[in-house]
């Protein structure tokens, strides 16, 4: 497959602020060299972003690492297992 039609999944982590388990998984996303966006599900939910279901969904699991938006990764991860979900991504897309 070539290099421009690979699937590029997109990565985000739900986190909170003072959260020191989601700055730990942080370090190990920013070492795979990723683009992540961070999502704060408490400032999400004040600003009426996220609902109260899906705010309480997620508030005892964070960090959460989500690749095309499924979860992948709940409290702690570590590069091995970012890279296979990564792997895992890219060749679900593939057999689309």
């Amino acid at each position: 497959m070539p290099w421009w039609s690979r699937h590029v999944p997109q990565v985000e982590m739900l986190s909170r602020p003072g959260c020191h388990l989601c700055d730990e998984m942080l370090q190990v996303l920013q070492g795979q060299r990723l683009e992540v966006t961070v999502r704060d599900i408490d400032a999400e939910r004040v600003a009426g972003a996220m609902s109260e279901a899906e705010h309480a969904r997620w508030s005892t699991e964070v960090p959460v690492l989500l690749m095309d938006g499924e979860a992948v990764a709940r409290w702690r991860t570590d590069a091995g297992e970012v890279r296979a979900a990564l792997a895992a991504r890219r060749g679900a897309a593939r057999r689309r």
